[in-house]
């Protein structure tokens, strides 16, 4: 049996703002998300041997698809570290976690950032329920039932 693998910290910022009223970009929520995580956890950024990040659909919503990018610009200690991106519709930043474990449970690496990281008021509404209407079978669906409604 495995050794247990276990989560040393964790942060996230405040599902509340709008990042594009800021002035801000999903870069910045990855940057910000992944210090505090970092600092919680109380290791040193050297540490860290790999990261994942999930996310659903930053490509249409973002235009920006290569998250894993990022990472080094949480701390100059992880640039040149392997990353992966996770897409699993409303499951994608628990995907990472999966990820994250099972690289750590497999003896690849010993410790793992995972940053999940959305931005998805960057539209109007009904145009991003189309977008997340991706996470269903979009092309049977939309025209059956017509527009996707979110919250």
């Amino acid at each position: 049996m495995n050794e247990p693998v276990y989560i040393l910290g964790g942060g996230r910022t405040d599902f509340k703002r709008n990042l594009k009223k800021e002035g801000k970009t999903i870069r910045d929520l990855i940057t910000e998300s992944g210090r505090k995580a970092i600092a919680d956890a109380k290791i040193d950024p050297a540490e860290i041997e790999a990261a994942a990040v999930g996310n659903f659909n930053a490509g249409q919503f973002t235009k920006q698809l290569h998250l894993g990018a990022f990472i080094p610009e949480v701390d100059p200690k992880l640039h040149g570290i392997p990353t992966m991106h996770t897409e699993a519709a409303c499951a994608s930043g628990s995907l990472s976690v999966l990820l994250g474990a099972q690289w750590v449970m497999g003896g690849f690496h010993d410790a793992v950032l995972v940053v999940g990281a959305e931005q998805q008021k960057t539209m109007s509404s009904l145009d991003g329920s189309d977008v997340l209407g991706a996470a269903a079978d979009y092309h049977i669906e939309k025209p059956e039932y017509g527009d996707f409604m979110f919250p």
